[in-house]
């Protein structure tokens, strides 16, 4: 802002000290009434934000308590159907009788991809569950990483009860392409009733 200047009709009326002292409180009194305005919508400006993100947290703690609704097109199992459905996929589980030799086939594959292994560790975990049986097999390997990550890809695929619980990669020399693998499944079967 500029200089403030006289307005025209004080200095050309000659008006004494006390009608320009006069004069320069009003138009003081303009500019503190024009900042006093600018403070009123700025602070109008923050209650209607203020408000606006009160209104949008109310609504999301309304949508969140809300039971959640079937996102993707499919109906929401509800627990009776969401049972059978796992009974269903339970019943194609190996039983338990068949894991030694699904165990065998892990490292018949293990072994035809050209990884070396020295041992394999197989530990039958003590069941939470009255229907499923857990087979942790450890086996460290040595190959490069396409063939781990090929072995992985396919065993994870043909045995869709085999779960990967743990995958350690080390590479001793790094001019070398081989690497030292610690990996360890889970494997799932079925106890003898289900």
């Amino acid at each position: 802002m500029g200089v403030l200047a006289w307005p025209a009709f004080v200095t050309r009326l000659g008006f004494s000290h006390w009608h320009k002292r006069l004069a320069f409180t009003a138009m003081q009194s303009s500019i503190v009434v024009r900042w006093l305005w600018g403070v009123l919508a700025v602070l109008g400006l923050l209650l209607v934000l203020i408000s606006a993100a009160w209104h949008t947290r109310l609504q999301l703690q309304e949508s969140l308590s809300r039971p959640l609704v079937a996102v993707s097109g499919k109906p929401r199992l509800t627990p009776p159907l969401a049972a059978d459905a796992a009974m269903q996929t339970l019943r194609q589980w190996p039983p338990h009788s068949e894991a030694e030799r699904i165990s065998a086939e892990i490292l018949a594959q293990a072994d035809a991809m050209g990884m070396i292994f020295e041992r394999a560790e197989f530990q039958s975990v003590p069941g939470q569950s009255d229907v499923l049986q857990e087979l942790r097999i450890k086996l460290p390997l040595k190959g490069d990483y396409l063939q781990i990550r090929q072995f992985l890809a396919h065993v994870l695929h043909t045995y869709p009860s085999l779960a990967l619980a743990q995958c350690k990669l080390q590479r001793s020399d790094i001019m070398q392409p081989e690497l030292e693998a610690l990996i360890e499944f889970s494997l799932y079967t079925r106890k003898g009733g289900v």
